[in-house]
């Protein structure tokens, strides 16, 4: 019989959930939970060390990617530490935490790496080195939405039909980078106009766009099942996700788009205006492949309500009501005189007259100011475009 003190939980009290992918094995079982399976020996070497954690989570179902990703992991900590599996202590995951802050890694790629290594040391080796370490605060950030417009001019910018069908599956199925070079002619049923998405073990349905239809059927029927449909450089490899990314950059560059946006930003517009047209959170959630409902929703604070109607328009709306009732009848040839105030900034203000928080004290007036403003969007602009080419 296991004790109850014996189970470890995070910083919330919740008792640690198994170490198990899509295997199907039971999380709230407590002898899964206390099993040790990998024992850190004082000689063992890292490469002993992650044979043994590779094998183990292959046999608890976790798939080759999250596999991948625990060795990257592990193998960053290893140049950190510098030192054997057996010398690893809570001490030094702490300082390692640490030192990511002082370099200013993403909340996202933190909380990832805490995963990795807390399943690795604490619930495969049965230490407690992440016991107090909780997941960093999440950036709560609305992503960046391309209007109906900026994707219609996007569309038409891609230079080959090839950039036309990629931009066109990604915005209009809302598919991500890494599920569209992963789609194969076995997956199009163009005759059926859907198209199936694999996720691990799973699989969901998507309705193939009108406009798409064609140029899919004319792949299908040339193009043998098991081939891509997005080829990579060599015979059977499939297109890179560098390689998305940079189509959707080209096609940004050329339709003159100065928002920093990325492929992921066809599918954030892709949910966001198919929730302005009417469709159902749910349906949106059941499309995106999204488990949660919360992450679905944040689209929903992307999105204007209904009929919204601003308070100055109510106000200069009753005020001519107002003013209408008191003015006498008067026939359809005389106008109906505007009453005073309705007409905010009828005749534009002078630049000299405009307080904004970047303007400097002894810029040389309008073309001073002007020359200010275009240092300011420029400079943005150009930072925000470093930061998407290291993110993409």
């Amino acid at each position: 019989m296991i004790c109850a003190s014996a189970i470890r939980r995070y910083a919330n009290g919740r008792p640690y959930a198994a170490a198990c992918g899509q295997s199907g094995h039971d999380r709230a079982s407590p002898a899964l939970r206390s099993r040790v399976p990998v024992a850190l020996g004082s000689e063992t070497g890292w490469a002993t060390f992650w044979t043994r954690i590779a094998n183990e989570l292959a046999r608890r179902g976790y798939s080759h990617s999250t596999r991948a990703f625990y060795r990257s992991v592990l193998r960053n900590f290893y140049r950190y530490a510098r030192c054997s599996p057996a010398r690893v202590d809570a001490s030094l995951i702490r300082d390692y935490f640490e030192h990511l802050a002082e370099t200013q890694c993403s909340w996202h790629w933190m909380g990832m790496t805490l995963s990795a290594l807390r399943t690795v040391f604490d619930k495969l080796c049965g230490k407690t080195f992440t016991l107090r370490l909780v997941t960093p605060k999440r950036s709560f950030a609305l992503p960046e939405i391309l209007n109906r417009e900026e994707i219609r001019s996007l569309l038409a910018a891609a230079a080959t039909p090839r950039d036309q069908l990629l931009l066109g599956l990604l915005y209009g199925c809302g598919l991500k980078p890494g599920q569209l070079v992963r789609l194969t002619w076995a997956d199009i049923d163009p005759d059926a106009s859907v198209l199936r998405i694999r996720a691990g073990r799973q699989s969901r349905t998507l309705e193939i766009p009108p406009d798409l239809i064609p140029i899919l059927a004319c792949g299908k029927a040339r193009c043998p099942e098991e081939d891509f449909v997005f080829q990579g450089r060599y015979a059977g490899s499939a297109l890179s996700l560098r390689m998305i990314e940079l189509t959707v950059r080209r096609a940004r560059n050329a339709a003159d788009i100065l928002k920093p946006i990325a492929a992921m930003s066809l599918r954030h517009a892709y949910a966001v205006h198919s929730l302005e047209s009417g469709v159902s959170v749910r349906a949106v959630q059941t499309a995106l492949g999204h488990k949660d409902i919360r992450t679905t929703m944040r689209y929903v604070r992307c999105t204007l309500p209904a009929n919204l109607e601003s308070p100055l328009d109510a106000l200069k709306r009753n005020q001519r009501a107002r003013a209408q009732e008191q003015e006498p009848a008067a026939s359809d040839s005389t106008p109906l005189r505007e009453p005073p105030g309705l007409n905010l900034f009828a005749e534009p203000p002078s630049v000299e007259a405009l307080e904004l928080p970047f303007r400097e004290p002894g810029a040389d007036g309008p073309a001073g100011f002007s020359q200010l403003l275009k240092t300011h969007i420029v400079g943005r602009f150009l930072g925000l475009r470093r930061f998407v080419t290291r993110g993409g």
